[in-house]
């Protein structure tokens, strides 16, 4: 029986990380095989770490790491803000390929949902899920209360194409109700 393991280290990431979220993002060839035809870049971390999309302001990212011990197990990727002033995004949330089915995922929204505490006008979380990718992801999202907006756009990387639908989920907590008294 697996066990749920205690709870770990979360803390900001930046540039400084990216040979650990390089390390974790080797770990996982499979998610960019399915999105993009291809093995992890050799930049894809520093890619991650400074990528924003449309007229979103560098001030908007945050970039969380779970650590186990040295090694980054668990990374999320969010623009708080975006695209509207009440959602916050979650560009990428990955977890070591040898770590999987420990409930580090898990683990790592829950920083996300800490984290979105301290904006009190975010009311929504949301998610692309490339569809390529989504027999994989699925599951995973829909036990964390996310489900289709119903909203889909282009995605392509390279010669690879497909479609990317939006998913999302309420973000409720004692604190913002008691803001709201």
């Amino acid at each position: 029986m697996d066990r749920q393991p205690s709870k770990l280290p979360v803390t900001l990431l930046s540039i400084k990380h990216s040979a650990c979220l390089q390390r974790l993002m080797e770990s996982n060839p499979g998610y960019s095989q399915r999105v993009t035809g291809a093995g992890p870049a050799s930049d894809a971390a520093i890619q991650a770490l400074s990528a924003l999309p449309p007229k979103a302001q560098s001030e908007q990212k945050i970039d969380l790491g779970l650590w186990e011990g040295e090694e980054l197990a668990g990374f999320a990727d969010l623009i708080v803000g975006w695209p509207r002033p009440d959602t916050v995004h979650i560009g990428l949330l990955m977890v070591d390929g040898a770590r999987h089915g420990r409930g580090l995922g898990k683990q790592i929204h829950e920083a996300v949902l800490d984290v979105i505490q301290d904006h009190p006008l975010i009311t929504a979380c949301r998610i692309s899920i490339v569809d390529a990718n989504a027999a994989e992801v699925e599951p995973f999202w829909k036990s964390l209360g996310y489900a289709p907006t119903g909203e889909i756009s282009t995605y392509a990387v390279g010669d690879k194409q497909s479609w990317a639908r939006t998913w999302s989920r309420p973000i409720t907590s004692m604190r913002k109700e008691n803001l709201d008294e």
